[in-house]
């Protein structure tokens, strides 16, 4: 008999919960929308704070391989543009750059993605990470695959709009740093 009550307490529960999200929310695709992205980042956060405890880092810091600097690096330029955030198209394009040029899976390059956007969020400036991702890359990297990366950053800027300015000036601080003009 507890069994049933408790079984009948938690669909109680997520029939109020669903209803409480569709009351705030303007139709169920929004409220869809939210839930996925709750569950993808409770998903991510033992991941995060395993990564944050392991090695008492913060920021730019914890990125230690060239796929992480890159991810940062096309994560900060789509920060550069207008909207000083990561818009659905820019994400897609920084997931489909990874799985294509750095042979991670859907799931490898979302949760990248999540866990890099996460740990970063708190930085004001996007063009401060070119310096520290430049000395990360420099040790892994050549000329071949700074041509290819400094693509992949030109088609995250131009994936929601056209370039802006300071998204031109976050490739040109990167170009001039691996000598690529």
């Amino acid at each position: 008999m507890h069994i049933l009550a408790i079984i009948l307490g938690l669909l109680g529960a997520g029939f109020w919960w669903a209803l409480r999200i569709a009351a705030h929310r303007r139709n169920i695709s929004d409220a869809a929308h939210m839930a996925r992205g709750a569950v993808i980042k409770a998903k991510n956060l033992p991941r995060q704070r395993r990564f944050k405890k392991a090695h008492n880092k913060a920021g730019f810091d914890l990125v230690e391989t060239p796929v992480e600097a890159a991810t940062v690096l096309m994560i900060m330029i789509a920060r550069a543009g207008s909207s000083r955030r990561i818009d659905d198209k820019e994400r897609e394009v920084i997931e489909a750059q990874l799985v294509a040029n750095m042979h991670l899976s859907e799931d490898e390059a979302d949760g990248t993605v999540r866990q890099w956007d996460g740990l970063t969020h708190d930085i004001v400036l996007p063009e401060s990470a070119i310096s520290p991702m430049s000395k990360v890359l420099r040790r892994f990297i050549g000329q071949d695959d700074a041509k290819d990366l400094a693509d992949m950053l030109a088609q995250v800027a131009a994936a929601d709009s056209d370039i802006d300015v300071n998204q031109t000036a976050f490739l040109r601080a990167f170009r001039e740093g691996f000598d690529l003009n």
